[in-house]
């Protein structure tokens, strides 16, 4: 685990050929550049015009449920066409589909009053229809004297009246307000509703039809992009009469293979060491098997350039900590069973790989997990069993796993203590660390050692660690009252973060918290479903698994979020307060894009 050492970047060339430069370089793809001016604010990363509606177009297509095979040659591809294609039909189609949604819901208002058309008024004495649902229960309220009513239609709930009247009846006249059903016959609705099913139908031949165009359309999309991005880095360049100057950040050992490509294209190169004013962004590097741990670490924070690495140590306790949470061998084999179904499915992309490969280890820590407290989707082996030989952990004794969770805790901030003071070069950057390791290990020692040597060197420990914060609590240099005052002050307040690392240590015991709560809430689905079993013979069979089913379904889903949100929470929270101090910007090289579909 490292962060890679860079080197600032000149290339100083003739402004003629900063365009075929800046797209050399885009092209090499490993340099993240540095504004000397200001570009633009309103300019957009994509142009206006092929950008957004082409993305909009593109996802469209690619989102279609009947798919054709795609054109890979852009022989009779018009951008703007298809693009405009795409969009229209996308329109028409949404329109249908409403249209159709709210001819669906006017037959069924209308269905039941029958099929019926609104005669001439003067051939009927110039009186009116006016409809009611009454429900059945309202009925009674109902009163016709002095009133030309007729009930049309009636089911189990209700009844459809119609009232003859000249003019509006007053509000109280019937128990419930007037239906407004409208001027159209049922069979013209119905009919309406066909014409509109057929022109959904032909709307989707047309979009499966534009489909052919998605691989070309995205090429076109990422060259589009591309040139937006060479646009804005041309902007960002510093100019003078003749001469352009392009500044970036680049990894040191990839010196020679620039000095190479500024030779080629003809310009000067310039490489500056990162100074105390620089603030450089952050590249990590990390064997294969721990990539992920980078994306666990920049999803919340980036550490700074001049901090350190902590994506192995995050990885390996965010699996940890699932398995913690999940904490049932069932539900793990279950999971990585559906990994390999799917395993094709993650491996379009480097980070889906990547996710394949932690997924796989959160899983398998999720079995191990649940061997060790003897729990398959909720159900305990025998007692004597071998599986039974394999359980060491009891969810249910809460003393030992209370201990077993303030141990992980006090570990993983003391590690992370410990990384910061060996990165730091400040005496108070240093020993602090050191001494807040001194206060962790020993209220862990007071709390496991009660009665014993081990635990009498608990408080000796904390106070000498807490003396260790408070002297070191800054580099301020004493050399007057005032100066040793604040130096006092300084230390006090250094002290003040013993209140962080008792709640700190004390957030871990959440894993204990969720693993016991998953194990329970498996062990109730279980019994829920014996009951149903025995208490309805026959189809109580059917019913307990479906209880079955769908409870361990939902605890399944339970625990994942539980998982990820408070297994990354206690690195991100937790360990980074303690472990990390800057925090940086990631580094974003300048290339070219992928097609992707």
């Amino acid at each position: 685990m490292s962060i890679v050492p860079l080197v600032k970047v000149n290339l100083v060339g003739i402004l003629d050929d900063k365009d075929k430069v800046l797209e050399a370089t885009q092209e090499f793809g490993a340099l993240h550049l540095i504004p000397l001016t200001s570009a633009q604010k309103e300019l957009e990363a994509v142009p206006a015009g092929r950008g957004r509606e082409a993305t909009e177009a593109l996802r469209w297509l690619v989102n279609s449920a009947a798919q054709r095979r795609p054109m890979t040659h852009p022989d009779g591809f018009q951008l703007d066409q298809v693009v405009a294609g795409a969009l229209e039909n996308k329109k028409a189609l949404k329109e249908c589909e409403d249209r159709l949604a709210r001819l669906d819901r006017r037959i069924r208002d209308v269905e039941p009053w029958g099929e019926f058309n609104f005669s001439d008024l003067a051939e009927i004495g110039d009186y009116r229809l006016w409809f009611y649902v009454v429900p059945a229960g309202k009925l009674s309220q109902v009163n016709p004297d002095g009133k030309i009513l007729e009930v049309v239609h009636r089911d189990k709930y209700r009844s459809y009246i119609v009232l003859l009247s000249p003019d509006e009846p007053p509000a109280d006249a019937m128990p419930v307000p007037r239906t407004h059903v409208g001027t159209e016959a049922l069979s013209k609705l119905k009919h309406q509703y066909e014409l509109a099913a057929i022109e959904l139908e032909e709307l989707e031949l047309q979009r499966q039809v534009l489909t052919k165009w998605r691989f070309v359309l995205a090429q076109n999309l990422a060259a589009a992009r591309d040139l937006s991005a060479r646009h804005r880095a041309s902007l960002e360049t510093a100019d003078a009469d003749r001469v352009f100057v392009l500044q970036a950040w680049a990894r040191t050992d990839q010196v020679a293979e620039i000095e190479e490509l500024a030779a080629g294209l003809g310009v000067a190169t310039l490489f500056d060491e990162v100074s105390d004013k620089d603030r450089p962004p952050t590249l990590l590097e990390n064997r294969k098997a721990m990539e992920a741990g980078e994306d666990l670490v920049e999803f919340y924070q980036t550490p700074g350039y001049r901090d350190w690495d902590p994506s192995v140590i995050v990885y390996v306790s965010f699996v940890i900590f699932f398995g913690m949470i999940m904490t049932d061998a069932g539900y793990g084999l279950l999971l990585l069973l559906l990994l390999f179904l799917f395993r094709k499915r993650f491996a379009g992309s480097a980070l889906g790989r990547r996710m394949f490969r932690m997924s796989v280890w959160l899983m398998v820590s999720t079995t191990a997990f649940g061997v060790a407290t003897g729990s398959y989707f909720g159900v305990a082996p025998p007692e004597g069993s071998f599986l039974g030989h394999l359980k060491v952990l009891h969810l249910k004794d809460v003393d030992t796993m209370m201990k077993i969770t303030l141990t992980i805790g006090v570990i993983h901030i003391v590690l992370a203590n410990l990384m910061r003071a060996w990165h730091e070069k400040t005496p108070s950057g240093r020993f602090q660390p050191i001494g807040w390791c001194l206060v962790a290990l020993g209220g862990l020692a007071t709390f496991l050692g009660q009665g014993t040597l081990f635990g009498s060197a608990g408080p000796v420990s904390v106070v000498l660690g807490l003396l260790t914060v408070g002297f070191f609590g800054s580099d301020r240099k004493v050399d007057s009252v005032t100066s040793g005052g604040m130096r006092i002050f300084d230390g006090l307040a250094a002290l003040a973060r013993i209140v962080n690392i008792f709640s700190d240590v004390l957030s871990y015991m959440r894993l204990f918290a969720l693993g016991l709560a998953a194990a329970s809430l498996a062990e109730t689905i279980n019994s829920l479903s014996g009951q149903l079993n025995h208490a309805v013979p026959g189809v109580g069979l059917l019913i307990a698994i479906t209880v079955l089913v769908i409870g361990h379904a939902i605890n399944i889903g339970l625990g994942l979020i539980a998982g990820c949100v408070h297994g990354l929470r206690l690195n991100v929270i937790e360990f980074f307060n303690w472990g990390l101090k800057d925090e940086g910007t990631p580094f974003r090289p300048f290339k070219k894009e992928e097609t992707r579909l």
